[in-house]
This record gives C-alpha cells, sequence and structure tokens, in this order.
C-alpha cells in the first residue's frame, strides 16, 4: 500500500479541471488533499504536511508561504517565470498550431490576439499561434490586454478597457479571426464585438482556449475553444509531486502537457468570404448542417440570389459547390465528434445529418481513405505520444 501523503492545494485559480485532475491521482495514491485554500483564499499559517501543488498568480505572499515551507513545490503554469519551482504547463506551440491552422483552413488572412495579462504566459501563446501563421506569410495583431500586473491590483477600469477593446476591433481589416488567451477573454470579446455591430462570425470569428463547456455554450455565439487538457495538467503535477516527496530529482525542464483538441462552435464555424450574399449561405449551411434534408433549395432562401447566381458566387469565393460545402462541413463535425467524444458511429451519424451510418461510413472512407473507427484510434494513438514525450 503507497504511504499516505497529505498534500496542500495552493490554488489561486480554482479552475474545475485541475481539482479533477488532482482528485484522481489522489484516490489512485492513498492522498489526504488540504482544500481550504480554494474555499477562503486564506494562507493556511503553521499548515504541515508533505507537498503542495501550487497556481501562485500574483500572490507573492503564497510565493513566500511556499517557499518559507521548504516543502517539495510543483506550480501549474508559467504566469510567474521569476519564481524557481517545479512546473507543468501546457504545449503552447501546439495550441498555438492548433488555433492557426483552424483559421488558416477557413481562408482567413487577417488575425489578432486578445491576451489577459502582460505577463510571460500570454506572451508564449502569443508566439505559439504568431509563429505558425509567420509560416504561411501571415503576420498578427495584438490587442490591449483585459487586465495588466500595473497600477492597483484591486481595481480594473472597466469601461476604459472596453473601449481600447472595441477600438482595436474595429480598426483592424475584416474578415478578422480573434484567439484568446482563454474562453473568458473569448466571451469577452464576442460581447465587444456585440457592442460594436459587428457579427460574430461573419465580420469578427473568435477563438479560446480550455473548452469550458459553462462559458463556450452560455455565450450569445457558442464559442470555439482549444481543448487545454487542464485535467491532465494537474494530474502530470500530482505524479511530478509525488516523485519529489520520494526523493527524485527535480528535472531540468517544464512538463509539458498537449492540448487534446479543438471543439468547432458557431463563433469560428464559418469560412472567410468577401461576398455577403456567399456569407449568408455559409451561415445557413453551418446552422442546418445536422438536418439530412438540406439541400441547395433552402440555402437559397437565405440570400437574396438566385439559385443559379449563389451557385456561381459560391464557386467563385470557395472553387466548390454548396453541396461540396454541405460535405465539407459534416465532416469536420463527425472528425470532431470522433476525436473530441466517446459517441457511436451511430449517434455521430445522426448529430452530423447522415441519414445511415452506412452513408457517413461510405463518405468518411472516400474523403480520408479510412473508416471512422480507425481515425479515431489514430488520433488517440497521436495523443497518448505526445503525453509520453511530455
Amino acid at each position: 500500500m503507497p504511504t499516505k501523503r497529505t498534500v496542500l492545494l495552493a490554488l489561486t485559480d480554482t479552475h474545475h479541471g485541475y481539482l479533477r485532475g488532482v482528485a484522481r491521482y489522489a484516490r489512485e495514491h492513498r492522498w489526504h488533499i488540504v482544500a481550504d485554500m480554494i474555499y477562503t483564499a486564506k494562507i493556511p499559517s503553521g499548515w504541515r504536511g508533505d507537498g503542495i501543488i501550487s497556481y501562485i498568480g500574483y500572490r507573492d505572499d503564497l510565493a513566500a508561504f511556499i517557499a518559507a515551507t521548504g516543502l517539495p513545490t510543483v506550480e501549474i503554469s508559467m504566469v510567474r517565470n521569476d519564481i524557481n519551482l517545479p512546473r507543468v504547463e501546457g504545449d503552447s506551440d501546439e495550441i498555438g498550431r492548433l488555433a492557426a491552422e483552424h483559421f488558416l483552413e477557413r481562408r482567413y488572412r487577417h488575425f489578432a490576439w486578445a491576451p489577459m495579462m502582460d505577463d510571460a504566459l500570454n506572451a508564449e501563446r502569443f508566439r505559439g499561434f504568431a509563429n505558425r501563421l509567420a509560416k504561411n506569410g501571415f503576420t498578427c495583431h495584438q490587442l490591449p490586454p483585459l487586465d495588466t500586473r500595473y497600477g492597483d491590483p484591486n481595481v480594473r477600469d472597466c469601461v476604459a478597457q472596453r473601449k481600447l477593446l472595441i477600438r482595436g476591433l474595429t480598426g483592424l481589416p475584416k474578415p478578422l479571426a480573434v484567439f484568446c488567451y482563454n474562453d473568458c477573454i473569448a466571451a469577452d470579446v464576442i460581447d465587444a464585438c456585440d457592442d460594436a455591430s459587428l457579427l460574430v462570425p461573419e465580420a469578427v470569428a473568435v477563438m479560446g482556449i480550455d473548452n469550458d463547456a459553462l462559458i463556450c455554450e452560455s455565450v450569445p455565439v457558442p464559442l470555439s475553444s482549444v481543448c487545454h487538457d487542464l485535467e491532465g495538467m494537474a494530474y502530470q503535477a500530482a505524479a511530478l509531486l509525488d516523485r519529489l516527496m520520494a526523493g527524485r530529482k527535480v528535472p531540468k525542464t517544464i512538463i509539458r502537457v498537449p492540448p487534446r483538441g479543438l471543439v468547432t462552435r458557431r463563433s469560428t464555424d464559418i469560412l472567410a468570404v468577401e461576398n455577403l450574399q456567399v456569407a449568408r449561405a455559409l451561415r445557413y449551411i453551418h446552422d442546418h448542417y445536422s438536418n439530412p434534408l438540406l439541400g441547395v433549395e433552402g440555402i437559397v432562401t437565405a440570400t437574396n440570389l438566385s439559385r443559379r447566381s449563389l451557385e456561381k458566387a459560391f464557386r467563385k469565393e470557395l472553387s466548390r459547390s454548396l453541396n461540396d460545402e454541405i460535405v465539407r462541413i459534416r465532416m469536420e463535425h463527425v472528425k470532431d465528434l470522433l476525436v473530441t467524444t466517446e459517441m457511436s458511429i451511430a449517434e455521430i451519424s445522426v448529430a452530423t445529418g447522415f441519414s445511415r451510418p452506412n452513408h457517413l461510413f461510405r463518405t468518411f472512407r472516400r474523403f480520408l481513405g479510412i473508416s471512422p473507427r480507425v481515425y479515431r484510434l489514430k488520433q488517440r494513438v497521436v495523443h497518448r505520444k505526445r503525453e509520453t514525450r511530455n
């Protein structure tokens, strides 16, 4: 039986993903978790135990407390790069690559980054996104941060910040693709677009990080998001802490945990096009792709063009037909569901507008050359390999 450990959760960021990851490891290894700080935010003066899992943020008093304990500690995050602790963090390069390729596939040419703070982690995520765009010859603008490390730490001027954000969004060329530090910032960007009468996603496509369903599915335009593996990060942090408490050496490098994919929702679920009628047609397809009866005539009714004119404009913008676009959109959602859910092929066929599972199977094999089951298995292998490398 493993030795019982008492571990303090010193988290200033109490995202439920972190809690699930630590809780899973604790169940498996007979840990007692001290979680008082999640509820009180107070430093437990005099506490003694075996180790600490921390998210210090900008709490200098918490950093001093942890240093004074002398206990093995693992920090989740790179928000502070001035504190010398073993760390577990997400793979910013891979997060940025997923977001950039998602926008590039949708033909965007204008990009912006929306940070939360002016700190090391925000800068790292920006670089991951911007570096991938640079490979295709594109640059990325930076919008003003939601907050800064300067000034009164207890006060944020929301009115001034909103004005700066709207000025930044309206001043950039459209259609614009905005990648945000997390889902909270992305929700704020969507709200600012509404204040500025900028349609999402037709004028501004918005993507977050974390895939927090509480946020992503509650905003007026459901939010696309990179599935940052917060639970996996916390689990890896707990595993590292266990090794440190057993006397193992501190690793020389940061442990990086890759994202689990990307979930596409309405906020980016459109191609960047100049023609308004084509944009309306695309919106209709994206809103109705799950209907197996979706056809060209229904799409035409959403525009001010005749069928012939719309088909001509559509092919000019996208170099494919309306029917081709229906199939493409359905296939994109099939791939997303295969990677991010445990839904059966029959369930996925219903959710994506295929009349029968056999129809989905044949179409998938025609487009990708493999079956949906093999695709799902291969994607899981890729994810496990990334986790093993980290």
